[in-house]
C-alpha cells in the first residue's frame, strides 16, 4: 500500500505547485509589502514599503484635510489603496497620547497588565471603558539593585481613534496594528550609540522624544520653547531630529548641537518598517482588530505544511497497519484517563475561583474606601486650590479651603465619575490675598466605608 502511494506524491506535488504557482508568482514568496500611516495636523500621509530580498523601495501619498472633513471622498490614487494586502501600521500622534512611567518588578509584568483591566483609572484620569491602552517594556532597563524595570502604560481616547478608524474605512484601509509616533520615529534614527532626541511641533506644544540604543528612554510633552531649550541642554543627545520644525525657530549660534531636518514621510515611514522587521516596540493599541496576514508568508508555510504532511503520511500509513502500535496506543490512552480526571478537578476549582472572583469584583464596584475618594480629590483638584478640612456624612463630602477661582472646581469635581451633584454650600468670601475661599458638597456614587 505505502509502495503504491509513493508513485502518486510527485504527481500531486506537482498539481500543487501549477495550481498555486499560477496565481502567485514564485517571485513574491521572497518579496514583502508594508503600509505606514501617521498625521501632520490635518493631512494623512500614507508611505507604502516594498522589499524584494535585500532591496528596498518605497513611495507617499498626502490626503489633504483628512481628519477635517466628515466625509473623505477618496480620488484615483486612494482608491488604489483597497487593493493593498499586507501590514499597515497606524502612528497615532504624541500630543494625543497618555503615557505614564512606573518602576514595576520584572517577575510580575503579567500580573501587571491584568490588574491594569480593574486599575487603569488609579494610573491615568480614564478607565478601561473610555482609552484603548497598553504596556511597553525593555529588558534593558532592568534594574539589578531593586530587580524592577520602567514600564510605560500607553492610552489613547477611543473616541478619538474609532472616530480616525471609521475614516479610513473609506480608503479601505484597515490598522492591523496602532502604535505611538514616538516608536514610529525609531527605526529612522539608527542610533546604536549614544543620546538622541526627536523634536515634533504640534499645535500648541512640542513633543520631545529621547532615545538610546535603540530605545525609547523618555517621552514628553513641553509647553514652551525655553523648557524645551533646558531639556535639551540637561540631555545633552548627541544629535537632534527636528520634525514639522524649522531649525532656526528655538536653537541659537551658540548651542552646539547637531540639527537634522525629517521630511514629512519619515513618521509613515518608520511606521511602515515596523510590518517588515522585527523591533523591541511591542506596543499595540487596539488588539480587537484582527490583524491582517501576509500573504506570500502565508503561502510559504502552506508549502511546507503540505510537504511535512506527505514526510509524516508514510510512516503513519505503516504504524496504523501494525497492531502492536495500535496496542500501544490504546496502552498510552489508559494511562492517560488520570491526568484527564486531574484536569477535570482542576477545572471545576478554576470555575470556584472565577464565581469568587466575579463577587469580590462586585462588592469593588459598590463600595469605595474613604482614602480612595481623598486620592481622588488630590488627584482632580488644581495645583492653585487648596484643601483645609475635608469630612464625609453617609454618601456625602464637604470640603472647605481656598483657591484662585473656586467656580472652576465644581465642573472639575462634576467629571470625575465618582462624584455628583457638586454644589457650594455657602456663598464664596475674599482672602486677604485675593483668594476665594469656599466650601463645596457632593454626593458620593458610591456606598462609603472605612
Amino acid at each position: 500500500m505505502t509502495a503504491g502511494l509513493l508513485q502518486y506524491i510527485p504527481k500531486i506535488f506537482f498539481i500543487f505547485c501549477d495550481t498555486f504557482m499560477n496565481k502567485t508568482p514564485f517571485a513574491i514568496l521572497f518579496s514583502q509589502k508594508a503600509m505606514g500611516l501617521s498625521f501632520k495636523g490635518s493631512d494623512l500621509i500614507v508611505t507604502i514599503i516594498h522589499r524584494k530580498l535585500f532591496r528596498y523601495s518605497w513611495e507617499s501619498f498626502i490626503c489633504k484635510d483628512f481628519t477635517d472633513k466628515e466625509y473623505f471622498q477618496p480620488d484615483t490614487v486612494f482608491l488604489q489603496l483597497k487593493k493593498f494586502s499586507g501590514p499597515v501600521i497606524l502612528s497615532w500622534p504624541r500630543e494625543h497620547t497618555i503615557i505614564r512611567e512606573i518602576q514595576y518588578p520584572n517577575a510580575n509584568l503579567k500580573e501587571l497588565k491584568e490588574a491594569l483591566r480593574y486599575q487603569l483609572d488609579s494610573f491615568i484620569p480614564f478607565s478601561n471603558d473610555e482609552v484603548y491602552y497598553d504596556i511597553h517594556f525593555n529588558p534593558h532597563s532592568l534594574s539589578h539593585a531593586e530587580d524592577n524595570t520602567k514600564v510605560l502604560i500607553v492610552a489613547v481616547k477611543k473616541q478619538e481613534l474609532d472616530t480616525i478608524q471609521m475614516k479610513l474605512q473609506t480608503l479601505g484601509i484597515i490598522p492591523s496594528r496602532v502604535i505611538i509616533s514616538s516608536f514610529s520615529f525609531l527605526p529612522v534614527l539608527n542610533v546604536e550609540e549614544g543620546p538622541a532626541a526627536v523634536i515634533h511641533k504640534n499645535t500648541i506644544s512640542y513633543s520631545y522624544n529621547l532615545y538610546e540604543n535603540n530605545r525609547l528612554v523618555s517621552s514628553l510633552i513641553v509647553k514652551t520653547k525655553n523648557e524645551l531649550m533646558q531639556r535639551l541642554r540637561n540631555d545633552s543627545p548627541a544629535k537632534v531630529l527636528l520634525a514639522n520644525i524649522d531649525s532656526t525657530e528655538f536653537l541659537s549660534h551658540e548651542d552646539n548641537i547637531s540639527l537634522q531636518l525629517l521630511d514629512d514621510y519619515a513618521e509613515s515611514h518608520g511606521a511602515a518598517q515596523y510590518g517588515l522587521l522585527d523591533n523591541p516596540c511591542t506596543l499595540d493599541l487596539v488588539k480587537t482588530h484582527k490583524r491582517q496576514r501576509n500573504p506570500q508568508i502565508v503561502m510559504m508555510c502552506f508549502l511546507a505544511g503540505f510537504l511535512i504532511l506527505f514526510a509524516f503520511l508514510i510512516p503513519y500509513i505503516q504504524k496504523i497497519n501494525n497492531s502492536a502500535s495500535i496496542n500501544d496506543i490504546n496502552a498510552r490512552i489508559h494511562s492517560l484517563r488520570k491526568d484527564v480526571s486531574a484536569v477535570e478537578k482542576l477545572h471545576e476549582r478554576i470555575t470556584v475561583l472565577d464565581e469568587l472572583i466575579g463577587k469580590i469584583t462586585g462588592i469593588e464596584e459598590k463600595y469605595v474606601p474613604r482614602i480612595d475618594v481623598i486620592l481622588e480629590l488630590a488627584k482632580i483638584l488644581p495645583d492653585d486650590a487648596w484643601v483645609r478640612a475635608v469630612s464625609f456624612e453617609s454618601n456625602s463630602f464637604e470640603i472647605e479651603g481656598d483657591a484662585v477661582s473656586s467656580t472652576n472646581l465644581i465642573p472639575i469635581l462634576e467629571n470625575s465619575p465618582l462624584f455628583s451633584g457638586v454644589g457650594l454650600t455657602s456663598p464664596v468670601t475674599k482672602t486677604q490675598g485675593g483668594r476665594e475661599r469656599f466650601r463645596i458638597k457632593g454626593t458620593i456614587e458610591k456606598h462609603l466605608i472605612n
